[in-house]
């Protein structure tokens, strides 16, 4: 059956000598395998460039029930993102992103809202200059609110310790490895109120920002099973301090 959707790339890998294999977030197929084949041959169709890590595609695609690779008949990028293929910043973003992504996302179910808030992610990504330093942490804590375990809003001067494991702000610290302390959970608070790409209004050091990034994937390992190692995280941390 042929479908018309939207779709954002997270992760392409080389099947033989010129085909990909593609994983494509969608709306209302959720996760998806494409093989597309011939990519890397002069004459074709489709654009390696078109399957890059964020690439935002309208596309016709085959689709079969419990098969495992769909194709793909028909592809366009609506909204090109040249800033995210070419700055080195937003490139280590994406790569880091899609690959939280695609151990979140592992299944077909079709997650709408979330499709909504990523693809919506994505624009501002391309667009923005300035708040890129917290943007991956403020994506991932929002991104929590369509996954069911977005953090508590109970933060207090009384209830000022985040809990990784209760996903909710403590008087005291139970459990340090899954507890944050009052100046990160404080921190924590603050950017859950903002938006990817907004402005938090509040200096934030290197080491700090590593401190919540390491604490929000560990967030994502507790709360989702079979949660893997980012192996991108290095590569990101390199790049931005």
């Amino acid at each position: 059956m042929l479908h018309t959707t939207e779709g954002i790339v997270l992760h392409s890998l080389k099947y033989g000598d010129t085909s990909l294999v593609v994983r494509i977030l969608t709306p209302k197929l959720g996760m998806q395998s494409y093989l597309v084949q011939g990519v890397r041959k002069s004459k074709s169709r489709f654009r390696a460039s078109h399957f890059q890590p964020f690439t935002l595609v309208e596309m016709v695609a085959y689709h079969k029930e419990k098969s495992g690779l769909q194709r793909i008949k028909e592809l366009r990028c609506p909204h090109p993102t040249p800033g995210i293929q070419t700055d080195i910043r937003k490139t280590s973003l994406a790569i880091f992103l899609c690959e939280i992504l695609s151990h979140t996302f592992r299944h077909q179910e079709p997650q709408p809202e979330a499709f909504r808030f990523i693809h919506q992610a994505v624009l501002t990504l391309e667009q923005e200059q300035e708040n890129l330093a917290t943007f991956h942490i403020v994506f991932l804590l929002q991104l929590s609110r369509y996954l069911g375990f977005f953090p508590g809003k109970n933060y207090s001067e009384q209830y000022c310790f985040f809990s990784l494991t209760e996903g909710l702000y403590q008087s005291s610290i139970d459990n340090a490895s899954h507890c944050l302390g009052k100046e990160e959970s404080y921190l924590l608070y603050h950017l859950t109120g903002i938006q990817p790409g907004e402005n938090p209004h509040i200096k934030i050091s290197a080491a700090l920002r590593k401190i919540l990034l390491h604490k929000t994937i560990d967030y994502y390992r507790l709360h989702l099973d079979g949660f893997k190692e980012i192996k991108s995280l290095p590569t990101l941390e390199v790049v931005f301090g």
